[in-house]
């Protein structure tokens, strides 16, 4: 991927005063499930739909798009790919200091 999975990519970013959280998440096979909050790098997702009492972190980067009219965030990727992101730069910074 050529941008950074923790930034959105150009043209995929929310309206500045549009929050994310209730918005539904739809992977390329399926969906996901529901933002529960919007970080600004990540999403926590609320993965019931696909894997019942599962809560996601979603990487900004994955977005491809967001439909404002359906409350939809549509991912780049599929459902599984979403569980091996690594965490945010700044959690490996504080597991591994220099």
């Amino acid at each position: 991927m050529s941008t950074d999975l923790w930034e959105y990519r150009p043209g995929s970013h929310p309206a500045a005063d549009l929050a994310l959280t209730g918005y539904e998440v739809q992977a390329v096979d399926g969906p996901l499930g529901r933002v529960e909050q919007d970080a600004g790098d990540h999403l926590m997702v609320d993965a019931e739909p696909w894997v019942p009492g599962t809560r996601v972190l979603v990487p900004v980067g994955l977005v491809a798009r967001i439909d404002h009219l359906d409350r939809t965030v549509h991912l780049d990727c599929p459902r599984a790919r979403v569980g091996t992101a690594p965490p945010p730069a700044e959690d490996l910074t504080a597991r591994h200091p220099r």
